[in-house]
């Protein structure tokens, strides 16, 4: 997950820097998209307090230990549900946000070509 965080920090980046455009008519769709999936991985993540907790597995000892390694595969172990979610909501939004970024850019380039090349027709001589 860490190569796909950096990957697209760089790209938000390049972004920024005016160095990738995204045509918008196909980038709306993506970034609707990675707004459900964060909507999404966010609900799941508020569930997993409940999965935390598990019971009902037993009075001996090794169900109390199986309940705690479950109780800790949603939130706190290693590799857990929380922080997967919480890794790819930041993915999801650095996606989201580097699309955005530049679908504006493209969009302002856009704007100062039109600009430029109403200005050029402003200052031809009118022929007469």
């Amino acid at each position: 997950m860490a190569d796909e965080k950096s990957r697209w920090e760089t790209l938000k980046s390049n972004a920024e820097s005016g160095n990738l455009y995204l045509d918008p008519s196909v980038s709306t769709s993506c970034r609707d998209a990675c707004n459900r999936q964060i909507t999404l991985f966010s609900e799941l993540k508020q569930s997993l307090s409940s999965l935390s907790s598990v019971s009902g597995l037993g009075r001996f000892n090794a169900a109390d230990e199986l309940s705690k390694m479950l109780g800790m595969k949603a939130i706190g172990g290693e590799r857990d549900f929380n922080t997967a979610f919480e890794e790819h909501i930041q993915v999801l939004t650095l996606i989201r946000d580097t699309i955005e970024i530049s679908v504006k850019k493209y969009e302002d380039q856009q704007v100062a070509q039109a600009q430029a090349l109403t200005s050029q027709g402003a200052n031809l001589p009118s022929g007469g």
